[in-house]
């Protein structure tokens, strides 16, 4: 899996010695800095691979101010929650 976005390493070792939501990887949560946050983030191997309902990780690994694990599963290797989300927000 391609590195979109680097975890910070704090969190990294943070989340190393807990259980996977699947095989290869977590869902978890990240608050950023600014206040926002995201409830199903995938990450794997020390990289945020994916955020639900979006095409791109809408931040960068210096905006992170927290990542929890929540195991919040969706299928996220389908594509179809960002498929159709990219269509509502091109129409």
């Amino acid at each position: 899996m391609k590195c979109l976005v680097s975890i910070p390493s704090r969190f990294v070792d943070q989340l190393k010695g807990t259980k996977e939501t699947g095989i290869g990887y977590q869902v978890v949560s990240v608050e950023l800095k600014d206040g926002r946050s995201f409830d199903q983030v995938v990450t794997s191997e020390g990289c945020i691979i994916e955020v639900r309902g979006y095409t791109e990780i809408p931040f960068a690994a210096d905006d992170v101010a927290s990542v929890s694990l929540n195991h919040k599963h969706w299928n996220f290797r389908d594509g179809s929650d960002t498929r159709s989300k990219s269509r509502s927000a091109t129409a």
